[in-house]
């Protein structure tokens, strides 16, 4: 018969007491814990499922780029068989009339390339980095800068304007979107450099009376953010490329 080891007087051979294997068991229970625990750890995980839906996203954002590009080109195959159209023949007396009357439109519109003298505004981030306890908002440009030396251009009469080389109507919406500029579905990043064609001292005087222009120009020498304002006889910008069509807009007095 085998005899089993009393938990209260130790091993049936008189060895080590049953406190001591029952420690050992527990230290036993313990590395194997620890090891199931490290090699839960050092598992390899996949790319997918680090990146997750970021990848869904980078591939969603290739493929309505290239569906884009798809529709320029067709776009601009269109306007070519527009433009021979219009080159075909001189048409009826009407018809003239009518092109003509869309030539003399175009230019006020922002529709064909402009060159004259005007100012170049630069707006840019801080270099510095913020420090504990400051707002790292204070640092950038934001849109309502972006609005205020737009506006004032505007309002110093400027006949043309273009931000980062893409020409803005009046009713363009300039938006940034995270630390980017969203302007006709395009972003840019800083410095951000618009260009406004007019009588230069005009524009000079508005962005220096504007109120809004004046608060940022304080807060860019506080937080060393890029604001610089040059003169140019020989700017050059190009037409809009887009739709001018406005879409919720109607005629004063209409229901």
């Amino acid at each position: 018969m085998v005899e089993l080891p009393d938990p209260a007087s130790g091993t049936p051979d008189g060895g080590a007491p049953s406190a001591v294997v029952r420690a050992g068991f527990a230290m036993a229970l313990g590395l194997l814990a620890a090891i199931l625990f490290v090699s839960a750890r050092t598992q390899p995980v996949t790319a997918h499922e680090r990146l997750g839906a970021r990848v869904e996203l980078a591939e969603l954002i290739r493929a309505e780029q290239a569906r884009a590009a798809e529709l320029q080109r067709r776009v601009d195959e269109l306007g070519g068989e527009v433009d021979t159209f219009e080159r075909a023949g001189p048409g009826d007396d009407e018809q003239r009339a009518l092109q003509e009357r869309i030539e003399e439109m175009a230019a006020p519109a922002g529709l064909t390339p402009v060159r004259g003298p005007g100012l170049v505004v630069s707006l840019n981030d801080s270099p510095n980095a913020p420090e504990p306890g400051t707002d790292a908002n204070d640092l950038v440009i934001h849109e309502q800068d972006l609005h205020a030396v737009i506006n004032a251009l505007w309002t110093g009469g400027a006949e043309a304007m273009s931000v980062n080389g893409e020409r803005v109507l009046t009713t363009t919406a300039v938006r940034c979107v995270g630390s980017v500029l969203l302007v006709h579905g395009r972003t840019y990043s800083p410095p951000y450099v618009i260009h406004a064609i007019g009588d230069d001292d005009l524009l000079e005087n508005a962005l220096r009376r504007d109120p809004a222009v004046e608060r940022f120009a304080a807060a860019a020498r506080v937080f060393q953010l890029g604001f610089t304002v040059t003169k140019d006889d020989a700017l050059e910008l190009p037409g809009y490329q887009g739709t001018a069509a406005l879409r919720i807009a109607r005629p004063a007095g209409a229901p």
